[in-house]
């Protein structure tokens, strides 16, 4: 009898504890938190159990390097959010019949009002960024199983750097007046470009009131990269940048000739760049306060680096622009390091390449010139000019000569001839060839 009672109290007990527990589990468990500003498609419901939250992890990203077009991954750290979220119908049965787009065309709406962007898509996943008030970005990876109306949200919020992100014109008239520079980090650019986001029109705004402020003052506008990228690809960029910042301050009444737009490049790093922090902090704009005698000495350097420049050199005239036949070196671009192209005088040539990311490219084919239209053309055809299909293999190019033997072919991304020479810009259809034979 008491071996039975003592079965039936062992075993009562342990239900107590179990039940104990249980309850204590619910009791205990965290509600997952949800992002607040990345929200999911109308409609869906917090998979709970599915999801979870972190205040710190790690996630690489693939984004589209601009430079090189290609697919890259990026590491991004900050607060972490893995998100199932199930669209549903009024009565709970989930949606089952919806399709990819459907979904990513809804972030990506969302994404853009946010002043977000796309940096990354394909069939299976799309990814977007935000821009927040603390002058981080969020990262956001979705991933989807469409037919079962199922959205899978990765998010990163990626901290700011601990620098200063904006600067009033108190402060900034200070910076100068004590340093003669002030570093800001609060003006952005999109990736690989001179596009201002819309977060930096809080910085800006600040340096138009301190124009105004003080109109004596006169100062130069830096641009400043990391060492990713080509350093020719750098400095264009960076100049480009630095411009389109005097650009937004003569839209507001400050005089041209108090500005001096200047890039850099990576030449002037303020840190490390074998971390993402340290690039971060070379990725940047400088406000360097000029007097007048430094302003005209900078002002000659400017057109001293620019008579140097490929593309400021003054085109020969057309009567010596006919000599094609040789080989060529080519200056390095956005799509290619290095690599030589020979026209032969039989109407051939051969085109060998080292790419961006290290891959080795070599193709050859006849090339037919125009000399009778202005700018001169010439046709780059994979095999046989003029072939069937080789309309869809061939370079549609214009071309002109330069003084100390160099070249410009200038080609269309769209199958057309160019109308004009982008002067100033160096992108992957264009190459600045140097005769070497």
């Amino acid at each position: 009898m008491k071996t039975c009672i003592s079965k039936i109290w062992i075993h009562t007990l342990w239900m107590v504890l179990g039940i104990q527990f249980l309850f204590a589990g619910v009791a205990l468990a965290k509600e997952v938190k949800e992002h607040p500003m990345i929200r999911p498609f109308p409609g869906s419901v917090l998979a709970e159990n599915m999801s979870k939250y972190q205040k710190f992890n790690v996630y690489e990203f693939y984004y589209m390097n601009k430079q090189t077009n290609k697919r890259e991954k990026k590491k991004v750290s900050g607060e972490y959010y893995y998100l199932l979220y199930e669209v549903r119908t009024s009565s709970g049965s989930r949606v089952q019949d919806m399709a990819n787009v459907e979904f990513f065309e809804n972030y990506k709406a969302a994404a853009i009002e946010k002043g977000g962007e796309t940096v990354f898509e394909d069939r299976d996943q799309l990814v977007f960024t935000i821009p927040r008030d603390d002058g981080g970005r969020s990262w956001c990876r979705v991933t989807l199983n469409a037919g079962m109306g199922q959205q899978y949200l990765v998010i990163i919020d990626e901290k700011g750097l601990e620098t200063s992100m904006t600067f009033g014109p108190k402060e900034l008239k200070e910076a100068l007046d004590k340093d003669g520079k002030v570093l800001l980090y609060g003006i952005l650019f999109d990736l690989d470009e001179a596009t201002l986001k819309i977060e930096s029109v809080k910085q800006l705004q600040h340096m138009v009131s301190l124009m105004i402020t003080y109109p004596e003052l006169n100062i130069e506008i830096q641009g400043h990269t990391d060492n990713q990228g080509a350093d020719t690809y750098n400095m264009e960029l960076s100049q480009k940048r630095a411009q389109t910042v005097c650009a937004y301050l003569e839209l507001f009444g400050i005089l041209p000739d108090r500005l001096l737009a200047v890039g850099y490049g990576e030449t002037r790093p303020v840190a490390g760049n074998d971390t993402e922090e340290g690039r971060a902090k070379n990725r940047r704009v400088e406000l360097v306060k000029m007097t007048a005698g430094q302003k005209q000495a900078a002002m000659v350097n400017a057109e001293e680096k620019n008579k140097a420049s490929t593309l400021q050199s003054t085109p020969v005239s057309s009567a010596i622009s006919g000599n094609l036949e040789g080989k060529w070196n080519m200056t390095p671009n956005k799509r290619v390091k290095s690599g030589t192209i020979t026209f032969y005088s039989n109407g051939t040539y051969l085109m060998e390449e080292r790419l961006q990311d290290g891959d080795g490219v070599s193709r050859k084919g006849e090339f037919k010139v125009n000399n009778q239209t202005s700018p001169n053309r010439i046709d780059i055809c994979l095999g046989k000019c003029g072939a069937s299909g080789a309309e869809y293999t061939t370079g549609f190019s214009i071309f002109r000569f330069f003084e100390g033997g160099k070249l410009e072919i200038c080609s269309s991304p769209d199958g057309k001839y160019p109308v004009r020479f982008n002067d100033g810009i160096v992108d992957e259809y264009t190459m600045i060839l140097t005769r070497i034979e």
